[in-house]
């Protein structure tokens, strides 16, 4: 995570267009639960760029020994909670992932997703996945060697477009809005509503 947040790789706020969040968000939910993660600097950028935006409708989940580690910026709320379990947090605008599903094989992933969907108010809820996206002809160097890190320490993968999708509709009840690209980006931004 220390190399994403970094700035080695496109911040998801100036690849996805986030007037849309604030602009759709109701009052009484949460505008963003940033799910796994770790110590806050993906909901940090949101923060920067809208620095309106008040504590409560910013989440940050993680596992309580994570967010212990961490100080994390006193316009967050930290949450913690494991995705392993039911999302406590309903109806928010946006359950956000950076770099986490890559972590695990196609059948824990679903389950991971689940849980988001089950919390998600249809029409209104989004999951935006913020992951690598492998090119069918002639990846990069880059998304090949974590491709096969992915497989050699956890089983899993870097996913394709096709391969994005296929999962999305495995979970049910879920489908792709749009994948947001830059031109030159390793990753991509996945939108999910629950349909």
């Amino acid at each position: 995570m220390g190399c994403h947040s970094a700035g080695n790789f496109t911040s998801w706020v100036d690849l996805y267009d986030t007037t849309q969040i604030l602009e759709a968000s109701q009052p009484d939910r949460a505008m963003i639960v940033d799910v796994g993660g770790s110590k806050g600097h993906d909901i940090e950028k949101f923060l920067q760029k809208h620095p309106e935006v008040s504590k409560d409708k910013l989440i940050l989940q993680d596992l309580p020994e994570v967010l212990e580690r961490f100080t994390i910026h006193p316009g967050i709320t930290p949450y913690p909670h494991d995705f392993f379990t039911t999302q406590p947090v309903k109806g928010a605008r946006v359950y956000y992932f950076h770099i986490v599903l890559h972590d695990w094989p196609n059948d824990t992933a679903v389950k991971i997703l689940g849980n988001i969907r089950d919390a998600m108010e249809p029409g209104y809820s989004r999951i935006l996945l913020h992951e690598v996206l492998v090119n069918s002809q002639a990846p990069p160097l880059t998304v090949t060697t974590l491709d096969m890190t992915m497989m050699a320490l956890f089983s899993s993968l870097e996913r394709s477009e096709d391969q994005w999708h296929e999962l999305v509709e495995s979970v049910g009840g879920l489908r792709i809005l749009k994948i947001w690209k830059a031109r030159q980006a390793v990753e991509s931004i996945i939108e999910i509503e629950r349909v």
